[in-house]
């Protein structure tokens, strides 16, 4: 009888062990799965970012913000966008926010991207323009710069046209910059 008992017991406690090691793994296994959501997180936000979930309420780096503004201006003179405009962009992202060749291409293609589905190009600009104002990052040096960047893509193919000067417009009421 002692031997039944030695052997049931024995049985209760691998049994009892085998359940602790499964349940230990379980839990190992979903905390894999966290850390794993966790660790995909930025790729998952940056893909719904990129199929447009959100558009312009998204953004909120004023750097980027510039760049959909500088396209927004140059894309008001109508047409396809030139190599000129482009270059001029680039040129300003390179200067200005200190990037590099291939992030300035970068961001200027994200702009392009987010032109396409974004608010008609005057509501654009204020949403925009309030975002870059109300920044905590950017005094008046830069807001002023930001004008002369959108200036500098709007003189890209030459004088700049009505609507482009409209833009800017917009963006000077927003910014208290006197004309």
């Amino acid at each position: 009888m002692h031997v039944l008992l030695f052997i049931l017991s024995i049985l209760v406690a691998i049994g009892v062990w085998s359940w602790r090691i499964r349940m230990a793994r379980d839990g190992l296994h979903e905390a894999g799965k966290v850390a794993r959501t966790a660790i995909n997180m930025p790729r998952k936000l940056a893909f719904q970012y990129k199929a447009g979930k959100g558009g312009l309420t998204l953004i909120e780096d004023p750097r980027e913000a510039a760049a959909i503004m500088m396209m927004e201006v140059a894309r008001a003179r109508g047409g396809p966008l030139t190599d000129n405009q482009t270059a001029v962009m680039d040129r300003e992202i390179m200067h200005h926010f200190e990037f590099s060749q291939e992030d300035a291409d970068a961001l200027t293609a994200h702009a392009a991207w987010v032109t396409n589905s974004a608010p008609p190009p005057a509501e654009t600009m204020r949403r925009l323009s309030r975002l870059i104002v109300t920044s905590s990052v950017l005094g008046p040096k830069e807001i002023v710069d930001l004008d002369a960047m959108l200036v500098a893509v709007s003189e890209a193919e030459g004088l700049p046209t009505r609507d482009q000067m409209a833009l800017l417009q917009v963006y000077r009421d927003k910014a208290g910059l006197k004309t």
